[in-house]
């Protein structure tokens, strides 16, 4: 895990419980607690119904199946791990925020609660993943980083880059080491029912880049003499992965499922030394996050994006300024001219 705490804290709180008082409706009053009935929390149960009626939300994820039947999967599996239980409903309040504005600050209200009590759930320092839970911890990743993407990318503060930039670190090193912990576990995954998934994965991300748009800025990276080596090469890598993600957006493209994944796969495929060098805000990895912000922007029909592509350029933009405004060009050019 990163060494900064979780904008999620990490101990254990109740979510809002139903009002203790009965409620009456148009059939009578509700079943008293001495004849055996339980309280259903209806806020709960407003959020697992979104949740498994709505396959817009993970639009930015791996197919597990048709939609109904990996949500099941995902909910059986939660039964025996709360944590991913809690996490999948702290998302579904997280997507039902953007969808009522109206009721936007319960619903963050909501997202907020339950992801401290999967994250509290989630034993970092006392899990052992093996064949019983490698599964859920798979899937606990993948909503927790979806999770911490749309909020990273739905927010609009006052606080510039500098604001943006501690947000996208904080997603990617978090995500990053759920996704670690994921990894310890791939030889057991690939015995599972998500070996399907994982496959395409793997190789999606291993596959050598084809395309041309990001050629013009790894030549200048490579002619970058003001970087170390392990800079440049952190560069790179990021670039590389940049362009898979060009690739899939090609009318060429054979697996159109994979279309959208690098934007939210980047943060984790990156070196840590990139996410580093953007932490410190160094002007090369600054002009590679340009054509990040320029992958966003073809993704801007989805919830969790929007104009994030546009927003995060115009901050890169400006905080660069005149001497790197031909590295910018390619990424302008496109973004400001699709704007509609």
């Amino acid at each position: 895990m990163s060494n900064r705490d979780c904008s999620y804290a990490f101990e254990a709180k109740t979510s809002p419980q139903a009002s203790s008082s009965p409620t009456r409706g148009t059939s009578g009053p509700a079943a008293s607690p001495e004849n055996g009935s339980e309280e259903i929390n209806l806020k709960h149960m407003e959020l697992l119904i979104h949740l498994t009626t709505t396959n817009e939300m993970f639009n930015l994820g791996d197919d597990i199946g048709p939609y109904p039947t990996g949500i099941a999967f995902a909910l059986k599996r939660g039964l025996d791990s709360p944590y991913l239980l809690y996490a999948s409903l702290a998302f579904s309040a997280r997507h039902l925020a953007y969808l009522r504005p109206e009721r936007s600050a319960e619903f963050m209200h909501q997202a907020v609660t339950l992801q401290n009590r999967a994250l509290a759930l989630f034993k970092v320092d006392k899990l052992q993943v093996d064949k019983s839970n490698c599964v859920a911890i798979l899937l606990f990743s993948a909503v927790v980083g979806h999770h911490l993407l749309a909020d990273t990318l739905m927010e609009r503060s006052q606080d510039g880059l500098s604001g943006f930039l501690e947000r996208y670190v904080h997603c990617a090193r978090t995500h990053r080491g759920l996704h670690t912990i994921m990894m310890t576990a791939q030889p057991l995954l690939m015995e599972t029912e998500l070996e399907p998934v994982l496959s395409r994965s793997i190789g999606f991300t291993s596959q050598d880049p084809k395309g041309m748009q990001c050629q013009t800025l790894r030549d200048w990276i490579l002619r970058a003499y003001s970087t170390t080596e392990e800079e440049r090469e952190a560069c790179l890598c990021a670039i590389k992965y940049l362009q898979l993600g060009f690739d899939a957006l090609s009318p060429s493209s054979e697996d159109h499922s994979m279309r959208y994944q690098m934007l939210f796969l980047w943060s984790v495929l990156v070196p840590p030394e990139f996410i580093s060098m953007l932490a410190a805000k160094q002007p090369f990895a600054l002009v590679v996050l340009a054509y990040y912000a320029l992958l966003l922007h073809h993704g801007r029909h989805m919830w969790q994006v929007g104009d994030a592509g546009e927003y995060l350029f115009g901050l890169i933009e400006g905080y660069l300024g005149s001497p790197f405004v031909d590295w910018l060009e390619y990424p302008r050019t496109r973004i400001r001219g699709s704007r509609h």
